[in-house]
């Protein structure tokens, strides 16, 4: 941890970054930079936020930029997926904490190797932070800690279909339905009751829930995806299970799939992240957050570590600790 500098949000000015930077301006002492390739957009964040937003153009594959960030940096919040690794190995090298807000299994993992490097310089790199992966660990953990015996994991994700989602979330929800699926895992649909929404039928997605929960809890974890609006719910994954969206990719119809996606707006912006723990004997457990606007969610999560990273300077009235340093940690 660190008494001084600034907070870096890398990709400060998206959907979810720009909810972490204008956190951090109102609710730390820190001055909060908003980093990214596109200096406009930065500095129309910086005029419209709270005060002590600082705009600064940066681009992740010329290191030099990079470096004079850190030179003052008192935690880096990374928004974006480009260069994940590269970007905690430097963090880490100077001693300057990271969050990382990533969903994808394969940017973690990188991340995840950088252990020894954490450790070496004392200081800590905390992935999975937001709703999923983030929450849903939390919850994930709960379930199998109130039922030990727990021999399955079921980790279900519902999603407003007019909520805040940014390019990015909808980019890597497209890219989830255009995968090929993975055959060394065969869940099926299930049919789960949330909270707020009755009982409703959720289909295998990869979240990176499911590779890292088995790991960590030591039982299997399946991760499953549906929206508030059951009609879309059935016609996504209908159109998945006909290979209709792997058809569109290797026709390139990726970017057109993204742009439909972000222009649906069917139901409404509430959320609900559902755990559930079975055992053997068929005795199950469940825990489950429901709210709304998964984006601001996740950006108000990410700024509550960051600051907690920083250390009790970083806002007056804060006694509480952050998070282990010396370590890459999920949360």
């Amino acid at each position: 941890m660190t008494d001084h500098g600034m907070a870096v949000v890398i990709g400060g000015y998206g959907a979810v970054g720009r909810v972490v930077a204008t956190t951090l301006a109102r609710d730390s002492a820190y001055e909060v930079v908003v980093a990214g390739r596109d200096l406009a957009r930065a500095e129309a964040l910086a005029r419209s936020g709270p005060g002590r937003l600082t705009p600064r153009r940066l681009d992740l594959d010329d290191p030099r930029g990079l470096d004079g960030l850190l030179a003052d940096a008192a935690v880096v919040v990374m928004c974006v997926e480009h260069r994940n690794e590269a970007v905690a190995r430097a963090c880490l090298d100077r001693g300057v904490p990271v969050v990382d807000i990533s969903a994808s299994a394969d940017v973690l993992a990188g991340i995840e190797r950088l252990d020894a490097t954490a450790k070496r310089t004392g200081t800590a790199a905390v992935l999975s932070v937001g709703l999923a992966p983030g929450l849903t660990n939390v919850l994930a953990r709960r379930c199998t800690e109130r039922l030990p015996s727990a021999t399955s994991v079921d980790v279900t994700i519902l999603l407003g279909t007019a909520g805040d989602h940014g390019p990015d979330s909808v980019r890597w929800t497209v890219a989830g339905l255009t995968a090929p699926p993975d055959r060394a895992r065969r869940p099926g649909r299930a049919r789960v009751d949330l909270p707020g929404f009755g009982v409703r039928t959720a289909y295998p997605f990869p979240f990176s829930d499911q590779y890292t929960l088995t790991r960590t809890l030591g039982v299997p974890v399946t991760t499953r995806l549906c929206f508030d609006s059951g009609a879309v719910t059935a016609a996504l994954f209908g159109l998945r299970a006909a290979g209709a969206f792997r058809l569109a990719d290797r026709l390139g119809g990726a970017r057109l799939l993204t742009g439909a996606s972000s222009r649906l707006r069917l139901g409404g912006d509430r959320f609900v992240m559902h755990a559930s723990a079975t055992d053997g004997g068929g005795r199950q457990v469940w825990s489950a957050v429901t709210g709304r606007r998964e984006g601001h969610a996740t950006g108000v999560v990410a700024a509550e570590i960051a600051i907690r990273l920083m250390g009790p300077v970083a806002v007056a009235d804060r006694a509480d600790d952050g998070p282990d340093p010396g370590h890459v940690q999920r949360m």
